[in-house]
This record gives structure tokens, C-alpha cells and sequence, in this order.
């Protein structure tokens, strides 16, 4: 029985009426039950859709800081790994005066990770394009400014086809391509997880405090590398600054840390 049957027959005229006003008391009911079931069907698409979509991408600073320290961390271990199965010895393959960083990583994750943030649910082919350029271009750009700041060559590609200026190269940016495309679908999510373990009341604390290190360990770097391009230059330490970093960081325990690096200070165009 409907909610017509509540309605007496002393309320109608006739019968008829009565029969006329069933119907569409009948009619209405089956009206609100389908917008009723699509609403329930829409809900339940969403919900679907909000299950399988992929994390939101966090580009706070902790989330920021968090991904530059891993990537710093764990690039120079897979580099110091994979170049003593190539070059079958160990080396120190740091980037930074302070710690086991290699920031070349560390930026390139960050920078992957920004510039790719917009793209997350584009296609692998478009992923794999962006994240060839964007990689590649910073690869040259950052062994471009290493050898015009300090005449310092990292790497070099001058024999590989297709590169520029020795800084990058065709083969690298398809690394960088897939790299991205890994960094993305796969690696992303599982540092972001792990970043959301640390309680959000000490977040603040980890990401300045870390911040501020790199930003001291990245001026110490650069002036450690100014002071030594001077002396194989020939120019004698002078001042406080020059004489301490003589002292305390000079051609042997730059060598000794920097292994991998060359520096040719008549490649330093910036002087």
C-alpha cells in the first residue's frame, strides 16, 4: 500500500477521482525512487573514482625538504654503487662539503616533482617528454655553471652523439624521461607516505632546521671550491677567509672528497 491509502474515500467526489489521484500519487512515487536510486548511483561513482584517483602531490616545504634529503641521500648511494661496478673501485662521489649529499639529485627530485606536479594523470608518453626536457635541461645548465663558476667538470658527454656542449646529451634525457616517469607513478607516493609518518607538531621543525643546514652547508661548499680554484691558480691565500680555508680544507682534503670532480680554473669564465 502507498502513502495514498492514509486519504479516506469520503475525501474524493467520486471513485473516480479517488482511482485518478492513486495514480499519481503512484506516479510520483516511482519519480522520487529513480532520483533517489541515480543520486545513490552518483554517489557511489564518485566514491569509485575518489578510491582509485592518485594522491594528491604535497609541495610544502616540509614535503619539499623531505623529498631534496632522500633524493641528495640515496642518489649518491646508487651512483657510489653503480660506478664501482662500472669502474670497479670505490669513490666519494659527494656533491656537498657536509654529509652524504649529492644535491644534483636532490634538486633534479624536486625539480622532477614540481614541474611534473600538474601532470600526474597525463599520459605516460607526455610524463616521459616533460620529464626528458625538464631533466636534460637542468643537467646542462648544471654542468654549464660548475665549469663557468669554478671550472669544475663533473661529467661529460663529448663523446656521446647528439650532446650539448658535453653537459647532457640525447641518451641522458631518455634516462631522465623514464626517470620521471618512475618518479611519478611510482616512487613519489611512497616518499610522500612515509613523509606523512612524522607527526605534523615537529614537521615545521624538521623542514627548517634541515633547510637551514643545506643552505650553510651549500656556502661553505662554494666558498671551499672558490679558495681551492684560486690555489691551483696560483694565487696565494690571503685574508681570513682564504687563509682558514687553507687551513682546514685544503688541496689534499678537497681532492680526497671531491674524487670524481676536475677543476681547470682557465675554464672559469665567470672570473
Amino acid at each position: 500500500m502507498g502513502k495514498h491509502a492514509m486519504f479516506h474515500r469520503k475525501d474524493f467526489g467520486t471513485a473516480e477521482e479517488a482511482r485518478v489521484f492513486a495514480s499519481g500519487a503512484s506516479a510520483g512515487d516511482a519519480v522520487c525512487a529513480i532520483s533517489e536510486d541515480a543520486e545513490v548511483s552518483y554517489d557511489a561513482r564518485a566514491s569509485a573514482r575518489e578510491a582509485t584517483a592518485p594522491e594528491a602531490i604535497k609541495l610544502d616545504l616540509y614535503h619539499l625538504v623531505w623529498i631534496f634529503t632522500v633524493c641528495c641521500v640515496v642518489g649518491l648511494i646508487g651512483e657510489t654503487v653503480v660506478s664501482y661496478f662500472v669502474d670497479g673501485r670505490w669513490e666519494d662521489r659527494a656533491g656537498f662539503l657536509w654529509g652524504p649529499f649529492s644535491p644534483i639529485y636532490g634538486v633534479g627530485g624536486v625539480l622532477m616533482t614540481v614541474t611534473l606536479s600538474r601532470l600526474s594523470e597525463a599520459r605516460g608518453g607526455v610524463l616521459f617528454g616533460v620529464a626528458a626536457l625538464v631533466g636534460a635541461g637542468f643537467e646542462w645548465f648544471a654542468g654549464w655553471f660548475w665549469e663557468n663558476a669554478f671550472g669544475i667538470v663533473a661529467w661529460d658527454y663529448s663523446s656521446q652523439p647528439f650532446n650539448l656542449g658535453g653537459h647532457t646529451c640525447l641518451g641522458m634525457a631518455l634516462v631522465w624521461g623514464a626517470a620521471g616517469v618512475a618518479w611519478m607513478k611510482l616512487v613519489l607516493p611512497v616518499l610522500q607516505r612515509a613523509a606523512d609518518v612524522v607527526p605534523v607538531s615537529w614537521r615545521g621543525v624538521f623542514a627548517w632546521g634541515l633547510l637551514a643546514f643545506f643552505l650553510v652547508d651549500t656556502a661553505m661548499t662554494f666558498l671551499a671550491f672558490d679558495c681551492w680554484m684560486n690555489r691551483l691558480a696560483g694565487v696565494e691565500p690571503a685574508g681570513p677567509v682564504q687563509l682558514f680555508f687553507a687551513d682546514h680544507y685544503g688541496n689534499a682534503v678537497m681532492e680526497g672528497r671531491f674524487q670524481t670532480m676536475s677543476m681547470y680554473p682557465v675554464l672559469a669564465n665567470f672570473r
